[in-house]
């Protein structure tokens, strides 16, 4: 066959070799995961989604953002009733308002009859103190007319009349309550202390002190229960959707809003199997977004995930065809804005 008759050959199979040459490079792409290039492969900004919830059911009163705001951490993101705890509050501070009056009037009270019975003990520690010293002066004056009467400079009946007052007082003295200095101020016998009063008040002050603390207690838990009731975002992000309207009925934890954010500079990528070899720890790759060859970011892996795992779809070259392989966490050499869940492709250097 000479050169002009293959030439001719050729023209009439050329539709068949270039469509098998076709079918080849479709399945050869396919199989390298939609890539032309060695080791290109499919990454997204790092997104974190946030779930925002009140702790406790209630009715939702308002959503003061719309889907796609941007919001700083603690700006306002949803608002339930807050009507019932109110009207609690205003109970519980009546009840505290009450309790301290309680207190006050309590103080009073006791400091009064603390008072009362001081003076009273300081009488009786008095009255026994003039006792003693009567009795003492009875004794020497019993003793001056025993020696005058053996020397009959005075009659029996002086010295007999001054030792029955001194037997008489000696049982007084001996018929009252005795103790250490404690139990006699215990008693009321023995005057007490600054410090001892001071703590006998506040022993008798302890339980409407205790009430109050109990109610300030239950108002600090209601105030708690009223800020829980006002939802914040947690983090600086962007509205990413809003799952209940105003007037809905919630439940504790039920999802109002969520925030989504992102990782400034960081991106997901998911490694096939078959190409973990060249994207290791510290590796430098190269990412471009979709539809742009000139703007090229440069990163370096900084994670690889241990195990293999099936990709999400978004990952796969095919949706519908399962692919596996690991995550791995990328650094950007220098950070630039991101939008969460942007896609890049990312090769090795």
């Amino acid at each position: 066959m000479n050169p002009r008759e293959l030439l001719y050959g050729l023209r009439g199979r050329l539709p068949s070799l270039l469509l098998i040459v076709l079918a080849g490079t479709g399945f050869w792409v396919f199989s390298h995961g939609m890539t032309v290039g060695s080791g290109s492969i499919v990454g997204y900004a790092e997104d974190q989604l946030h779930t925002v919830g009140p702790l406790q059911a209630g009715r939702l009163q308002a959503v003061p953002v719309r889907l796609g705001q941007a919001v700083k951490a603690g700006e306002v993101l949803a608002q339930l009733d807050t009507r019932p705890l109110e009207l609690r509050r205003e109970r519980l501070r009546a009840e505290l308002a009450q309790a301290q009056a309680v207190v006050v009037a309590e103080q009073e009270l006791q400091d009064t009859l603390l008072q009362l019975n001081q003076l009273q003990a300081v009488s009786t520690h008095s009255d026994e103190a003039r006792a003693r010293a009567e009795l003492h002066e009875l004794d020497l004056q019993v003793k001056r007319l025993a020696w005058l009467g053996s020397r009959r400079l005075v009659r029996e009946s002086e010295l007999e009349d001054a030792r029955r007052r001194q037997r008489a007082l000696a049982a007084d003295l001996e018929a009252r309550p005795g103790g250490t200095a404690r139990e006699l101020a215990l008693m009321g016998r023995r005057p007490r202390s600054a410090a001892e009063q001071a703590q006998r008040l506040a022993e008798r002050l302890a339980p409407y002190r205790a009430a109050v603390v109990a109610s300030e207690a239950a108002l600090r838990e209601v105030e708690f229960e009223l800020a829980a009731l006002t939802l914040r975002s947690p983090v600086d992000g962007m509205v990413a959707g809003i799952l209940q309207r105003a007037g809905d009925a919630l439940g504790a934890g039920m999802a109002v809003v969520t925030v989504v954010t992102t990782r400034p500079g960081h991106i997901v990528a998911y490694v096939p199997e078959r190409q973990l070899r060249t994207l290791q720890p510290g590796a430098p790759v190269l990412l471009r977004r979709p539809g742009s060859f000139l703007s090229v970011l440069s990163g370096r892996v900084t994670e690889l995930a241990p195990m293999v795992e099936e990709l999400l779809p978004r990952a796969r070259a095919s949706a519908s065809v399962p692919a596996w392989g690991r995550r791995a966490i990328i650094v950007l050499d220098i950070p630039v804005p991101l939008v969460p869940g942007e896609a890049f492709r990312v090769s090795a250097r």
